[in-house]
């Protein structure tokens, strides 16, 4: 019944901390919105703008029953719209729920304390989806603007100051900021570093795809977004031309569309590679998938990964989190013997090949029988010039009529079309061949010395199996580019936009900001590079080398566990100390009541020199009735600090002076 009573009764929230707590909520709730009902959604508006309306004099909140209804009524919709309560959207559905009805039963100081503590969680559900340094930039500053609205409404009214109360919260964060830095250092870390991200959230994120068919690869010109970046710790790299990043090997050849096809005997590791090695130490970014990429072709082991038939390399576990991982590569290949599944899946050809596609190679082996020779002749053919290079191809059919209307008629299209072409052709002249596909170039960060590779770099080459070479990698893309620059998506359009741009002076004004916007780009890209890199990924084994420079390594988790109780308890002591340091309180308690004096003087009122704190104050009420309150509250403060038996702290006091109103010099008449 006390409950009832609660519940219904006036609104005791002030005005200013109840706006701003919901503006913390609404800003928690955006990150993760698209998880949440469309229907959730509008109520949490309506409850926010509701709970503000009845701020007005004389209106009560909903009684206990309604906010029941409302509640069954909502888990109900939640369960009948995602067909279970159970789950990532049903679960921030209800949570969203669960914060509206709080929010509209809020008029106490224990609801608003909970409402509070309901904004927390909410605004850290916003990094199981994302946790790059904006997300966390934003993250805190949400969590500053709720413990804000929080001292704020614990403080007195007469005093309640938004920036003083904000730099009250940043305090108290940066107070605490040690602490979670050391929990952070010291806390067991398992698998991965500090990530606890959704893995449903991750699934079809990646610009690759199992199979290729015609735009499967144009479709990610404009996808920016990052694959992952990487460097090179001995300073051995190639041209980015030369960077061709192997992810998946596809044996299945339809015409035009290729897949991986049945499974072959595993490789347990990569056959006879030679040349200068590359170490590429690389950070890719979560796919929900299983690729890992490398410069062609990898080769050592890497750990949790295993290689696949075509040497490429595969997680064991879906890629989930930020995965950092270092490969070495060596580019040549000397590979002399061609397992049996391999050779026959390399030789399959699609069922249906048009009269006109054998008829083409069947010309380049009369010509010349030799598979090299072979080879060349379908170069030449590429190269001939009447094929283009574009991203608009247009729909070709499946099977052996697309292929043949590529070849023969439109003779448009985009890597994915040359380099299944040019495989399938290779198979019906009898020679191995398979399609590759990853990314090719990357962007250098000249402020972080890393490549990003983005999903715009997505590419797909051939490799054709030459009896003493081994496979052997064909690009027919760059036989097609004019300028032979196809080292991702990005430069092709860059290449068209600086063909088509015009030359005036605005244009070099426009490119004068646009490397402006570069160089900010390669800035923070760097800057949030790191962040994962030295963050996130503080994973074990970073946290153990951490360890053993302390001398640590050794100690057990109880241990350590012990120190770290000890370190935070001496932390603690130190920063109590600190803040009950013996400063020149009085010194500043004096000056500030001296100004208040000083105010009063130029108001008209001087103070005499025998008259003391109380007495001046009540004739100074006398004599300003209309700031009566505040002369006496400010009178209070100094004389407990002055005679009172505590130690109070002075920030009142001096926040009460501050805020003291310009006194207008009252006319004798």
């Amino acid at each position: 019944m006390n409950s009832f009573r609660q519940s219904s009764s006036l609104s005791n929230v002030a005005t200013v901390p109840l706006a701003g707590m919901i503006l913390a909520l609404v800003l928690a709730t955006i990150p993760i919105a698209e998880k949440v009902a469309g229907w959730v959604l509008f109520i949490f508006a309506v409850a926010c703008i509701a709970r503000l309306a009845l701020q007005r004099p004389g209106t009560r909140l909903p009684p206990l029953p309604v906010k029941i209804i409302l509640f069954a009524a909502c888990v109900g919709g939640v369960a009948m719209t995602y067909g279970s309560a159970l789950g990532i959207e049903p679960g921030f559905s209800i949570l969203v729920v669960l914060v509206s009805l709080k929010l509209i039963e809020t008029n106490d100081p224990r609801d608003f304390h909970v409402l509070a503590l309901l904004g927390f969680f909410l605004v850290l559900c916003d990094l199981f989806f994302s946790q790059d340094l904006i997300r966390w930039l934003y993250i805190v500053f949400i969590l500053l603007l709720a413990l804000t609205m929080v001292v704020l409404f614990y403080r007195d009214p007469v005093l309640a100051s938004t920036p003083q109360s904000a730099r009250l919260a940043l305090t108290l964060l940066l107070q605490s900021l040690p602490l979670a830095v050391l929990l952070f250092l010291a806390f067991p870390r398992f698998y991965g570093g500090f990530r606890f991200q959704f893995s449903q959230a991750l699934i079809n994120t990646s610009g690759m795809s199992d199979e290729l068919s015609p735009g499967s690869l144009s479709s990610q010109v404009l996808n920016d977004a990052v694959a992952f970046r990487v460097d090179f710790p001995d300073g051995n790299m190639p041209r980015v031309p030369e960077m061709f990043w192997r992810g998946g090997v596809l044996w299945h050849s339809e015409g035009l569309r290729w897949t991986p096809g049945e499974a072959l005997l595993r490789e347990r590791r990569p056959g006879k590679l030679t040349g200068a090695s590359i170490l590429q130490r690389i950070s890719l970014q979560p796919h929900g998938a299983f690729w890992l990429f490398a410069l062609d072709r990898p080769f050592g082991d890497v750990n949790d990964a295993i290689y696949l038939p075509g040497t490429v390399l595969r997680s064991k576990r879906a890629i989930t989190k930020s995965f950092h991982y270092q490969v070495v590569s060596r580019p040549e290949n000397h590979e002399l013997a061609l397992p049996a599944d391999q050779r026959k899946a390399a030789l399959q050809i699609p069922s249906n090949v048009p009269p006109r596609v054998r008829t083409l190679v069947d010309s380049w082996k009369a010509r010349h029988p030799e598979p090299l020779q072979i080879v060349e002749s379908a170069r030449r053919f590429f190269g001939s010039g009447h094929f283009v290079y574009t991203l608009q191809p247009g729909t070709y059919a499946d099977g052996g009529n697309g292929l043949e209307d590529f070849l023969f008629e439109r003779q448009k299209g985009f890597c994915e079309h040359y380099a299944a072409a040019f495989a399938t052709l290779m198979r019906v002249a009898g020679i191995p061949s398979r399609i590759v596909i990853g990314y090719r170039g990357g962007e250098f960060n000249s402020v972080g010395k890393f490549f990003v590779v983005r999903q715009q770099n997505a590419h797909a080459w051939c490799e054709v199996w030459l009896k003493d070479s081994g496979w052997l990698r064909i690009d027919p893309t760059d036989l097609i580019a004019a300028d032979g620059s196809t080292s991702s998506l990005a430069s092709y359009l860059e290449t068209q936009a600086a063909r088509n741009g015009p030359d005036t002076h605005q244009s070099l004004t426009f490119k004068g900001w646009r490397e402006l916007q570069h160089d900010l780009q390669m800035v923070w890209d760097n800057v949030n590079y790191q962040w994962d890199l030295r963050v996130l990924n503080f994973d074990e084994e970073a946290q153990h080398n951490f360890l053993f420079v302390l001398g640590l390594s050794s100690m057990s988790w109880a241990g350590i566990f012990i120190w770290v109780l000890i370190a935070a308890a001496v932390f603690v002591a130190v920063l109590s100390l600190w803040l009950r340091r013996p400063r020149a309180k009085a010194g500043r308690i004096e000056r500030n009541y001296a100004r208040f004096c000083d105010m009063l003087a130029r108001a008209g009122l001087p103070r005499e020199r025998w008259e003391g704190p109380q007495h001046f104050a009540a004739r100074a009420t006398q004599h300003f009735p209309e700031q009566a309150n505040v002369i006496e509250h400010v009178a209070t403060l100094y004389i407990e600090l002055r005679y009172g038996a505590g130690t109070p702290s002075p920030r009142p006091f001096f926040e009460a002076v501050r805020r003291l109103p310009r006194l207008t010099r009252k006319s004798n008449g």
